[in-house]
């Protein structure tokens, strides 16, 4: 395997650091956590997916890869919760931590759709 393609598929790991820098100083853990934990299920449903045998979805509608849909899905929820965190600064950290927890299960419910395709 190349380092191009070592980097490609580690690409959305490129959001930890705007994570890390663009949040107030009492969220910037648990802003990380969210996009480490979004990287982990989009592997784990590349996995979950592709155990079963469809390499392109379960339906094969888009002829798009499973890894470029979920990362184009997974990068404009991580982005829009960075956006919205950024605007609701001093905010409550359990308020933070409740809408990360939302934000997370959201990616992944709509993510899986758009890999089903």
């Amino acid at each position: 395997m190349s380092l191009a393609h070592t980097l490609y598929s580690w690409i959305d790991l490129l959001w930890l650091p705007l994570a890390y820098l663009t949040m107030e100083k009492g969220k910037r853990v648990l802003t990380c956590l969210y996009v480490i934990g979004c990287v982990f299920l989009l592997r784990l449903q590349i996995d979950l997916i592709r155990s079963t045998g469809f390499e392109n979805g379960f339906f094969g509608v888009v002829k798009m890869g499973i890894f470029e849909r979920g990362l184009i899905t997974y990068g404009l929820f991580i982005g829009l919760f960075l956006l919205l965190a950024f605007f609701s600064k001093g905010s409550n950290k359990n308020i933070h931590f409740a809408a990360s927890l939302t934000m997370l299960i959201l990616a992944f419910c709509v993510s899986t759709l758009v890999m089903a395709l």
